[in-house]
């Protein structure tokens, strides 16, 4: 982990490469509402940055584990969204520092729910229909794209 000051520099001159976690049941997204900045208060996949010298597939199991408690994950059962910009005003560090992530987001479809367990960076989890999130303001656009193209995937794989 990185001290403050050094993770401040860190965000202020280079992007973060990060994963997304889309779980997906019943057509619904796991969405947790953010105790943190950027976007504390909104409804967001968890998720979390790369840190250096981890594979992304490590990150990826790690933050399944810490971020949603989910111990019997296994990368494979993921699968790649793309490759997303993220930009955002402020930061966890500072209010008038903005962010930039390369994000790395992944989805995984869930025969049942999995049991979730609340960590320090969400205030609860909820799940919301795919089509309301694609639709509302209410939700972060990042969020809104994220459903579209889950929406999408879905009505391709029953073709």
């Amino acid at each position: 982990m990185l001290d403050a000051k050094t993770f401040k520099t860190v965000i202020e001159n280079t992007p973060l490469v990060s994963i997304d976690l889309c779980l997906i049941h019943n057509s619904q997204i796991l969405l947790g509402k953010r105790s943190n900045e950027p976007l504390k208060g909104k409804w967001f996949t968890p998720g979390g940055r790369i840190h250096k010298n981890e594979t992304w597939q490590c990150a990826l199991i790690r933050i399944a584990e810490v971020e949603l408690g989910l111990s019997s994950v296994v990368v494979e059962d993921f699968a790649l969204i793309g490759m997303w910009d993220h930009f955002y005003n402020n930061s966890v560090i500072d209010q008038n520092i903005s962010t930039h992530y390369v994000n790395l987001p992944h989805y995984v479809w869930f025969k049942s729910k999995p049991e979730i367990t609340l960590d320090d960076q969400h205030a609860k989890f909820e799940w919301f229909d795919l089509s309301v999130v694609a639709d509302d303001e209410k939700f972060h656009r990042y969020m809104r794209q994220y459903a579209s193209w889950l929406i999408k995937k879905m009505d391709n794989s029953n073709d």
